[in-house]
C-alpha cells in the first residue's frame, strides 16, 4: 500500500521538476506565513493531511497534530508509518463535516489544496466545524483555476498529456473568462478561489491574501492563492 501510494501521489507531484518545485511552492508559502504573523504553533490540526507533510515545515515539532483525511491513494497510511513514534500524532479518517469530531483546541488550522476537492456544499461545513477548535489562526491554499493561467495550465497538460478534466470549448471560454457560474463542477473544473475567501471570511478575519509560488504576483497570475485568517472572537460568527 505504501509503495502504491507513494508512486501514485509524491512520485506524481513531488519526485522533481518544475511540477515539484511549483507544488512544494505551497509548503514554503505556510512557512513564511507563520513567520509573517509571528506564530510557532504547539498545537495544530490540518485537513486534508495526506501523509502529514506539512509539519517538516513548521517552525519547530508541535506538541499536538491532527491530520483528517480522507485517505486517497494511501496517504494516512503513509503518516501513521512515518510518524508512528510521536504519541501525540493522529492521523484520523474524515471523509465529511460529521467525522471532524474533535474535543480539544489548536493554535492553528491548516488546510493545504484539499477544498478543490470538497463539494461545494460541505466546504462551509468544514470551515465551521475547523473554526470550532482554532483558537489564533487559519492557513489555506488553493489552486488558481481561472483566466490566464488556468488556460496556460490546461493547455501544457494536454500537450505533455497530464492528468487534467476535459472542458468543452464554451467552458474553457467560461473558466478563461472567470465566469465560473457558467462550469459545471467537478474537482478543479470551475473551481473558483474567491469563493473559498468569502467562506473562509465568515469565520475568520482576513489577514493576508497573497500567492505561490510567487508571493508578490497578483493572484490572477498566481498558479495558487494562499489566505491566512485569523480567529474572529468578537461573536460575529454565523
Amino acid at each position: 500500500m505504501r509503495r502504491l501510494a507513494e508512486s501514485a501521489y509524491n512520485e506524481r507531484l513531488f519526485s522533481g521538476g518544475l511540477r515539484a518545485k511549483i507544488h512544494f511552492a505551497r509548503f514554503t508559502w505556510l512557512t513564511r506565513s507563520l513567520e509573517l504573523v509571528g506564530c510557532r504553533p504547539k498545537r495544530v490540526v490540518e485537513l486534508g493531511c495526506f501523509d502529514g507533510k506539512a509539519i517538516k515545515f513548521l517552525p519547530e515539532m508541535p506538541n499536538v497534530y491532527v491530520g483528517l483525511d480522507a485517505n486517497w491513494e494511501g496517504g494516512l497510511d503513509i503518516a501513521r508509518e512515518e510518524w508512528k513514534n510521536f504519541q501525540n500524532f493522529k492521523f484520523l479518517y474524515c471523509q465529511s463535516p460529521d467525522d471532524v469530531q474533535i474535543d480539544e483546541q489548536f493554535d492553528v488550522a491548516i488546510c493545504m489544496d484539499t477544498l478543490e476537492h470538497v463539494p461545494p456544499n460541505l466546504v462551509d461545513p468544514y470551515l465551521a466545524k475547523i473554526s470550532e477548535v482554532t483558537e489564533q489562526f487559519i492557513f489555506v491554499t488553493v489552486p488558481n483555476e481561472k483566466g490566464v493561467v488556468f488556460a496556460l495550465k490546461y493547455l501544457i497538460k494536454k500537450i505533455a498529456g497530464g492528468d487534467t478534466l476535459e472542458c468543452t470549448p464554451q467552458e474553457f471560454f467560461n473558466q478563461m473568462t472567470g465566469r465560473m457560474e457558467k462550469v459545471q463542477r467537478h474537482e478543479h473544473k470551475g473551481f473558483d478561489y474567491d469563493l473559498i475567501i468569502k467562506n473562509v471570511a465568515k469565520y475568520f478575519d482576513i489577514v493576508e491574501l497573497s500567492s505561490y509560488p510567487l508571493r508578490a504576483l497578483p493572484k490572477g497570475w498566481s498558479f495558487g492563492v494562499g489566505i491566512i485568517g485569523r480567529k474572529r472572537n468578537d461573536g460575529r460568527n454565523p
